[in-house]
């Protein structure tokens, strides 16, 4: 019996190899896009937890920012209470000498001072 496919002719084998290469080469390119597509969203879904890593990063420092810049301010204005309150309170202790001991006091800071000046001015 004879067969009617070309596998008996010279060159049918060549042809049959070569269809099968050119079918794998076709699989191979199309694999090749397949991984190329995916390395390329890979890469956006990088690229955007970058950004958002960014963007958290920056809201951190910007919520630690103003927590510093709060807390500067309080105790900024404690210690301008403190010192209010302590001037305050000296003025109501001065307020409150009798002239008796303004006048003692007086003569006293006057006493120092002739003595500084008699001294040469210094202590």
């Amino acid at each position: 019996m004879k067969r009617n496919d070309d596998s008996n002719r010279p060159g049918s084998d060549a042809k049959s190899k070569l269809a099968r290469l050119l079918e794998t080469e076709a699989q191979l390119e199309g694999m090749l896009k397949e991984a190329r597509r995916e390395a390329a969203q890979l890469v956006e879904l990088a690229r955007e937890e970058a950004k958002q890593r960014v963007r958290d990063f920056e809201s951190e420092l910007e919520s630690e920012h103003r927590q510093l810049r709060d807390r500067i301010a309080r105790e900024r204005d404690e210690a301008v209470k403190s010192i209010r309150e302590e001037a305050r309170e000296e003025t109501e202790r001065l307020v409150g000498l009798d002239d008796a001991t303004v006048h003692q006091l007086a003569q006293h800071v006057v006493g120092l001072l002739l003595n500084r000046t008699e001294s040469g001015g210094s202590p």
